[in-house]
């Protein structure tokens, strides 16, 4: 049983396009929490109107749970819905922050404190400094080989 490894990331398309790379390369499943949260609730905008805010964090909740249950996957997650439900990708996941390339898209002082708040549930920081899925993956590889020495 291979454990999941977990993406959790800020730019949305580039982490994707990671973990499907990284799920093809390791002969894993690939899984988007985004997606999936979406098609479970088929509607959100509609079910947000009729059900309230409450009803669609406990589905997120349930998508995510069942998500940190699987096996041999590339889990793809952004930052906000994995720190939501950090709990859940404690067992059996290797959880992965990929700092993003863009500064533009979170700057150093809120960035800063993602990765502090981030440092007891991640055991590996990647760095996206060439905006490149085969760089990042090299990295990832990389560490992966350290933590299994």
């Amino acid at each position: 049983m291979k454990p999941n490894l977990v993406i959790i990331g800020f730019e949305k398309d580039f982490n994707k396009n990671l973990c499907i790379y990284l799920a093809d390369k390791l002969d894993m499943f690939f899984v988007d929490v985004k997606e999936l949260i979406e098609y479970d609730i088929v509607n959100s905008k509609e079910a947000l109107l009729r059900c309230g805010k409450e009803y669609i964090e406990k589905e997120e909740r349930k998508t995510v749970r069942n998500v940190s249950e699987y096996e041999n996957s590339v889990v793809n997650i952004p930052y906000d819905i994995f720190v939501n439900n950090k709990d859940y990708f404690k067992n059996n996941n290797i959880n992965i922050f990929i700092k993003p390339y863009k500064a533009e898209i979170v700057d150093d002082v809120v960035m800063e404190d993602r990765i502090s708040l981030l440092k007891n549930v991640c055991h590996i920081f990647i760095e996206n400094s060439k905006n490149n899925i085969q760089d990042c993956f090299n990295k990832i590889i990389a560490k992966l080989k350290e933590i299994y020495r």
